[in-house]
């Protein structure tokens, strides 16, 4: 098998940090003349005080409700310059915002970004912060009504102890939005929203000397002040933890949950390979064996999660009726077990593959998920500058299989076993 090129992956940039502490980032990719913009700020889930669980993602739907200066939607003033996508998002390390114009409005993007991190704060009052409350809580009503939808917020809660500033969901606690005021959301905007805490990557087909000129024009001259730090916390693996619930649902899973190491360890690329060899394909290993070979699940799926603190990876088993969800947990330990000991090379140069061919499939894209501006935004924000993406690609090339097998460690320790059973069916444990 012919081995990918990954500098076929690398994001080549231009990088400069202003006097008042923003970061520009600068990539260019001038196959169609448009342009992603990008601003990260630090100011995640991780970040809201106590019982204010959902202040960073109620601060991101105000972010698109105009300031004195540009009233009314941000989406419509977009829409009007041709963009071909703008959205957001809140994880539990930054927040996001980023939209695809034509290189023509490039301008445009950065008086927008510029003036909604000066204005908007100013522009926030009651009935706004109320509406927008609404839809948030919405939109957490909807998720928590889908199959299954509880997971997500009863894992962050399980695999992380009690205080922690990943404890909660980063799209936040219905029970918490209710706490937050006006002036919690003009704090969180006036604290955090600032040159020094964020980060502005322009990717597309610009010149790069031009972009830093103009961003300069924008955002240079803009004031910075202090911010309280981080405080730093420990990630200990959890001790054996098993929970059993019942919902309704036609159908049984089994999850299990670890923590691992951070997107800047050194040992994330080969983590990410050992997921991949395990459960990243229909062909992986522990996918032949539940859903073909034994036939004891319909699905399973391994999602590596890149945070700065620490990774979460979470397994998902769709277990068929009657089988039980003790047998499927062992047959899992087993995999991991027997993967650790012995890996083939083949198993790992085509995981290899695999992931190198996700990332050139994002990266024909500027802007959106998993495309070159949101890879660098992520390489910046998690591992501390947009530059370590190229040292992931090359442990990602170069990682031996004993680094491989030796990641499997972080699936050896027992985590967090979750059982979903469907309501009213006796549980098996």
């Amino acid at each position: 098998m012919r081995a990918p090129d990954w500098h076929a992956a690398e994001l080549p940039s231009t990088i400069e940090r202003f006097s008042n502490g923003l970061t520009v980032v600068v990539h260019v990719e001038g196959k169609s003349p448009v342009v992603a913009v990008y601003l990260g700020y630090s100011a995640g889930s991780r970040d809201e005080p106590a019982s204010k669980a959902g202040l960073a993602h109620l601060s991101e739907h105000l972010m698109f409700t105009g300031t004195k200066r540009n009233p009314g939607s941000y989406f419509a003033s977009f829409e009007q310059r041709g963009a071909a996508w703008m959205n957001a998002f809140v994880r539990e390390d930054f927040s996001a915002y980023f939209a695809t114009v034509p290189a023509a409005e490039l301008d445009f993007a950065l008086s927008m970004e510029s003036d909604r991190m000066v204005n908007l704060a100013d522009a926030i009052d009651d009935e706004r912060v109320d509406r927008q409350r609404k839809v948030v809580i919405n939109e957490l009503r909807q998720r928590e009504g889908q199959p299954y939808g509880c997971v997500p917020r009863i894992l962050a809660a399980l695999v992380h102890p009690p205080g922690h500033p990943y404890a909660h969901p980063p799209d936040g606690l219905e029970s918490e939005l209710n706490s937050i005021t006006t002036d919690d959301v003009r704090g969180w905007i006036e604290s955090r929203h600032l040159p020094h805490n964020a980060i502005l990557i322009v990717v597309g087909d610009v010149e790069p000397l031009y972009v830093l000129e103009r961003a300069d024009h924008y955002f240079g001259q803009l004031p910075t002040s202090g911010i309280s730090g981080r405080s730093g916390f420990s990630i200990a693996h959890p001790t054996r933890i098993r929970r059993q619930i019942q919902l309704p649902v036609n159908q049984a899973r089994l999850y299990i949950a670890w923590n691992g190491p951070p997107l800047g360890s050194a040992d994330f690329p080969a983590l990410e390979l050992a997921c991949e060899i395990l459960a990243g394909g229909k062909s992986s290993r522990l996918l032949r064996r539940a859903t073909q070979s034994e036939r004891v699940a319909t699905a399973a799926a391994l999602d590596l999660r890149p945070r700065q603190l620490t990774s979460l990876i979470v397994l998902t088993v769709a277990v068929r009726p009657e089988i039980p969800l003790s047998g499927v947990e062992a047959l899992v330990r087993e995999e991991i077990e027997q993967l650790a000991r012995v890996l083939d090379p083949a198993d790992l140069d085509i995981a290899r593959l695999r992931i190198f061919s996700r990332m050139v499939r994002g990266y024909e894209r500027v802007g959106g998920p998993e495309s070159r501006s949101d890879a660098l935004g992520q390489a910046a924000m998690l591992a501390g500058s947009p530059a370590s993406h190229t040292e992931r690609l090359r442990l990602l090339a170069s990682a031996p299989t004993s680094a491989v097998a030796g990641a499997l460690a972080y699936l050896a320790d027992h985590g967090v076993v979750l059982e979903i059973h469907p309501a009213g069916r006796r549980s098996d444990t």
